[in-house]
């Protein structure tokens, strides 16, 4: 993993972001030789189309058609 000081950062930075994306490796910036933060390459994930994404995960249990309740404990058609 490569380092550079905070000192450095702003006359480098455009260079060591590009950098850090071509190698895909992380870049630590510290201060007063003390790590300060990691810049590491995004991961970006393929967006999923929201229509059709829940597809397959669900699951039926018991039968659809016939009332969980028997029609008679129904109170509005009496």
């Amino acid at each position: 993993m490569q380092q550079i000081s905070t000192n450095e950062l702003p006359e480098n930075l455009q260079k060591l972001l590009t950098e850090v994306q071509r190698t895909k490796t992380p870049l630590t910036v510290t201060h007063e030789g003390k790590p300060l933060v990691i810049i590491s390459p995004a991961t970006i994930q393929p967006k999923r189309a929201n229509f059709g994404a829940m597809k397959g995960s669900g699951e039926i249990f018991g039968d659809l058609i016939t009332p969980a309740v028997s029609l008679r404990t129904w109170e509005v058609l009496h």
